[in-house]
C-alpha cells in the first residue's frame, strides 16, 4: 500500500490521498463484517430483549417445577422443552449480539459481486480465496473517489454515505444508506423479512495503515458525512415543496449543486475513458496501435 500523490480531478479539493492498494478475500470478508455487523447486533440485541423473560420462566420451572411449574416435584417433558426452545433463542441473539457472524449461503455472491463492482474480472466458477484486485482511493471535501481495477472513476458523495465510518483492524469503511439493509425494522414488517437483500459491494474504504491518526480521520469523515446528509434532507424536503412553489425547487438544486456536478463530471470522465478504450481496441484490431498512429501523423 503506497501513497502515489494527490490527483483528485473537479471541484473535490483532494484531502486524503490517493492511496493505491490491493483487496484480496480476507479483506472483502472484513469489509463484509464493517458492512454487515451493526445489523446483526441489532437483531440479537431484539431477540436477547423478547426472550430474556420467557428464557427465565421456563428455567424457572425446571430449576423448582413444584412452585412454578405442574405442582409436581417431577419436571415435565413440555416444561424442559419450553425451556431448551427459549433458552436457545436467547444464546442465539446473544450470538449475533457479541459475535455477528457472516450468512454462509450468499457470501460467495456477495463475494463475485464486490470484486465485480471494483472493476476485476471475476472467473465463473473460481476460488473465491485466490480472487485480488488492485484500487486508488482517495477522500476529498465532496466524498470518496475510487479508481477500479478497469479504470472506472467512482464517486461516492458524503451526503450518501451512512451516518457512521467503521474502523476495522485494517480498514476505514464508509458505506452507503440503504434502508433495507442498514434498517432492522424495515425488515421486519416489509416483504423481506425472511430474505434481506444482499450487499452489492458498494461504499468507499481507505486502509488503516496509510491513515496515520485513523480514529480523527474517522470523527473527520463522520462530520462531513453530518453536514452532507443535513443538506441532503434539506434540499428533499424543499424539493417536495417545490411541487408548489418553484423557488423552493431552485433552492433545493443549489444546495446540491456541488454534488451534482461533481457526479456529472465523473460520468463525463468515464464516458470518455471508455470511449479512449474503444478506440485502442478499433487501432489494435486494425493492426495499428496508439503510437503508430502518433508516429504516422508526426511523418506526414
Amino acid at each position: 500500500m503506497t501513497n502515489i500523490g494527490c490527483s483528485c480531478l473537479g471541484d473535490s479539493i483532494c484531502w486524503l490521498g490517493p492511496f493505491r492498494f490491493g483487496v484480496g478475500y480476507r479483506d472483502f470478508v472484513e469489509l463484509y463484517h464493517a458492512e454487515n455487523d451493526r445489523y446483526m447486533r441489532v437483531i440479537g440485541f431484539c431477540v436477547v430483549l423478547f426472550f430474556a423473560i420467557p428464557a427465565i420462566g421456563t428455567s424457572s420451572v425446571l430449576v423448582n417445577p413444584q412452585k412454578f411449574g405442574s405442582g409436581s416435584d417431577q419436571i415435565q417433558l413440555g416444561d424442559l422443552l419450553a425451556a431448551l426452545l427459549f433458552v436457545g433463542f436467547w444464546l442465539l441473539g446473544l450470538w449475533l449480539l457479541v459475535c455477528p457472524p457472516l450468512p454462509f449461503l450468499s457470501r460467495g455472491v456477495v463475494c463475485g459481486r464486490f470484486f465485480a463492482a471494483h472493476g476485476a474480472v471475476v472467473p465463473d466458477g473460481g476460488v473465491p480465496d485466490g480472487w485480488s484486485v488492485s484500487l486508488q482511493v482517495s477522500l476529498g471535501t465532496l466524498g470518496g473517489e475510487e479508481v477500479a481495477a478497469d479504470g472506472t472513476l467512482v464517486r461516492t458523495p458524503y451526503a450518501f454515505m451512512r451516518r457512521r465510518p467503521v474502523l476495522t483492524r485494517r480498514f476505514l469503511f464508509m458505506g452507503l444508506r440503504d434502508v433495507s439493509r442498514e434498517s432492522a425494522l424495515w425488515n421486519m414488517v416489509g416483504v423481506n423479512w425472511a430474505f434481506r437483500k444482499d450487499w452489492n459491494g458498494e461504499g468507499v474504504f481507505v486502509p488503516r495503515a496509510v491513515l496515520g491518526g485513523a480514529r480523527g480521520v474517522r470523527r473527520g469523515v463522520r462530520g462531513r458525512v453530518r453536514a452532507g446528509s443535513r443538506r441532503y434532507r434539506r434540499a428533499v424536503w424543499l424539493a417536495r415543496l417545490g411541487r408548489v412553489r418553484p423557488e423552493c425547487g431552485r433552492r433545493a438544486l443549489a444546495l446540491m449543486r456541488p454534488e451534482l456536478e461533481w457526479l456529472a463530471e465523473g460520468e463525463r470522465l468515464n464516458q470518455q475513458h471508455k470511449d479512449d478504450s474503444n478506440r485502442e481496441v478499433s487501432l489494435s484490431g486494425a493492426g495499428f496501435s496508439k503510437t503508430d498512429s502518433r508516429t504516422e501523423r508526426g511523418q506526414a
